[in-house]
C-alpha cells in the first residue's frame, strides 16, 4: 500500500485515497469512466512544482527500479491504472473560518475529499467558480475546495473538495444543498477517504465485499 513517490525534485505533496464500499454505492459516473463498474478504488493524487513529463520520467524510473530489485512485486491482475491525467490549477476557494489563501486550498488538512469531473461551457465553469464553490465551502466539515484543469482531455475539469469528518455525508451535503450547474455534464462524482500511513481499517471490508478482485 505505501507505493508513494518519496519526496524528490519535482514532487511537493503524494496523497492517496480509498473509496470503501459503502462510498462506492454513493458514487455517480458515467459508463466511459475509469471509475464505473465499481473499479478505480484508489486514487493517487500527485501535487508538481517542475513539468511532469520530466517527473513522470523519474516515476517511470523508480517503479522500474523497484521491480527489479523485487521491492514492489504486487499481483499484476490485482492492480491496474483505470485513468491517469495532468490536472492544472485554475482556482480554489477556502472555508471563511480560516481564510486560506488559493495556493494553500490544495495543502489544507483533511480526512476525504469529494471529487467531481465535470464537462461544461465557459458559463458553466464560472458557475462553479463563483456560486457553487463559495456556498460548497460554507457546508459544515469543507475545508475548502480547488479546481483543476486536464491537460490531455479537452474540456474536463475536476473540483476536489476536501473534507473533515464522514465524506459520505458531506457529499450527499453537497448533492443536496448546492447540486450541480444543469448544463454541466458529470462524469464523475465520487467520496473517498484518505488513506493514512500503515492505517489500512477498510482493507477487511474491501475483501469481503463485491467489488471487483481483479482487473479483468
Amino acid at each position: 500500500m505505501e507505493s508513494l513517490v518519496r519526496p524528490r525534485a519535482g514532487v511537493m505533496l503524494g496523497r492517496r485515497y480509498v473509496a470503501t464500499p459503502e462510498l462506492h454505492d454513493l458514487r455517480h459516473v458515467l459508463p466511459e469512466s475509469g471509475f464505473a463498474a465499481r473499479r478505480g478504488t484508489f486514487v493517487t493524487i500527485y501535487t508538481l512544482c517542475e513539468p511532469p513529463e520530466s517527473v513522470f520520467a523519474t516515476m517511470t524510473t523508480l517503479r522500474d527500479k523497484l521491480y527489479g530489485e523485487n521491492r514492489m512485486n504486487f499481483p499484476a491482475d490485482k492492480k491496474m491504472v483505470r485513468e491517469g491525467d495532468v490536472f492544472r490549477s485554475s482556482w480554489a476557494v477556502s472555508c471563511p473560518a480560516i481564510m486560506l489563501p488559493p495556493e494553500d486550498v490544495p495543502f489544507v488538512g483533511h480526512t476525504g475529499i469529494v471529487c467531481i469531473q465535470r464537462q461544461g461551457n465557459d458559463e458553466v465553469r464560472r458557475w462553479y467558480r463563483d456560486t457553487w464553490a463559495p456556498r460548497v465551502v460554507n457546508l459544515h466539515g469543507v475545508h475548502g475546495v480547488s479546481s483543476l484543469s486536464s491537460h490531455n482531455r479537452d474540456g474536463l475539469d475536476m473540483d476536489l473538495v476536501y473534507v473533515e469528518g464522514d465524506v459520505g455525508v458531506a457529499t450527499q451535503l453537497v448533492r443536496t444543498s448546492v447540486g450541480h450547474h444543469p448544463d454541466a455534464r458529470i462524469v464523475l462524482d465520487a467520496p473517498f477517504d484518505l488513506i493514512q500511513p500503515l492505517i489500512y481499517p477498510f482493507a477487511a471490508a474491501i475483501r469481503a465485499s463485491d467489488l471487483p478482485k481483479t482487473v479483468a
